[in-house]
């Protein structure tokens, strides 16, 4: 018994210095494939028109950018888009394009949206299903249903990084179905130490109450990123379609907080604003955090006053990245943009958290 004790501390405390996850960097933003049936010309160009939609999707997370007329007269030209294409054989016949960067930069920023980052936080996502009969269970990172394959298909073409438990030994002597169920965060977030997620999403899936909705189904879920606190619900009539749904409505949050319009992309310098600050030396503190992210060069206090300081921070990368590095921190707690604000216009805004 001492032996087993003895083991478990081990592994606490090499889960617990393990080091944070830094996000991951995504490849290939501007490729995407396209499964056909054949090699004919007449199915080319459409499936060259699909592939620069998944295109889009992945580099500015926006669905909106498709009701505008700029880029359905692009996706009508795509050829002036594509750098190179062939096909490939796989499970299936699939037709690869590759598209041009700066032209495809152009016409998302034309088309008012942004650049969201290919540096991209990490999602881990605890999900509990319960069926008809009330029965409940947790989906795994083996599970083969069609609700988890359309659950990591919808997360790679929109370009986001997710991570599905393994319910293993070591999770089910942590957790169980209750605490999903029950949005127990402190037990999940202890389990989540070993896949060294950037953010955690408990989800849980259930017939929907008639009263509020004509679709059968629901899933809700709440997000973690560093000090943010998200929450949003889905529906559908097909129960197997709902985490295609959960995909789409988290990657577009989260490419309205981190991309980057063309305004802002131009320049090498950038400000935010802190409030909670007590004295100067909180300011200095701020400094201090503010001028240790990785890619930024320099750190100069603007103004101070009624609890309030504003930064200008020289970068060396996009705006986005600090962004998503200081919301992984636990010192500043990001404040939300009013809803009438674009991510792109509103100057960031954090609230120092106090240290222990």
């Amino acid at each position: 018994m001492r032996f087993v004790l003895l083991c478990c501390g081990w592994l606490t405390l090499a889960l617990i210095a393990s080091p944070a996850h830094a996000a991951v960097e995504l490849q290939q933003l501007y490729q995407s494939s396209v499964a056909v049936s054949s090699q004919a010309a007449n199915e080319r160009n459409q499936a060259l028109q699909a592939a620069l939609r998944q295109a889009l999707l992945k580099i500015s997370g926006d669905d909106s950018l498709f009701e505008q007329p700029s880029v359905q007269q692009a996706l009508r030209s795509v050829r002036d888009y594509v750098v190179q294409y062939g096909y490939r054989q796989e499970d299936e016949l699939l037709l690869w394009a590759q598209f041009d960067r700066e032209k495809v930069n152009q016409l998302i920023q034309q088309a008012g949206s942004g650049i969201w980052s290919n540096l991209r936080p990490e999602i881990l996502i605890w999900l509990a299903i319960e069926d008809e009969s009330l029965q409940r269970q947790l989906i795994a990172s083996g599970d083969e249903t069609v609700f988890v394959q359309q659950l990591r298909n919808a997360a790679a073409s929109r370009g986001l990084p997710i991570k599905l438990p393994l319910l293993d030994l070591n999770d089910n002597m942590s957790i169980s179905v209750l605490d999903v169920w029950g949005r127990f965060e402190h037990q999940l977030e202890f389990a989540s130490i070993r896949y060294s997620p950037d953010g955690m999403v408990i989800a849980r899936v259930f017939q929907a109450d008639s009263a509020v909705t004509t679709d059968r189904w629901m899933l809700d879920w709440t997000l973690q990123l560093g000090e943010l606190r998200w929450r949003g619900e889905v529906t559908g009539m097909d129960r197997s379609g709902l985490g295609a749904k959960l995909i789409a409505d988290l990657s577009t949050r989260l490419a309205k907080r981190y991309r980057i319009g063309a305004e802002v992309e131009k320049i090498s310098s950038w400000r935010i604003q802190v409030y909670d600050l007590a004295d100067l030396i909180q300011v200095i503190r701020a400094e201090q955090l503010l001028s240790s992210l990785p890619s930024v060069n320099s750190v100069q206090l603007v103004t101070f006053g009624r609890n309030r300081a504003e930064f200008e921070l020289s970068l060396k990368a996009e705006p986005a990245r600090i962004m998503q590095a200081i919301d992984l921190s636990k010192q500043m707690r990001p404040i939300s943009a009013p809803e009438n604000s674009t991510a792109e216009k509103h100057t960031p805004s954090y609230r120092w958290v106090q240290s222990e």
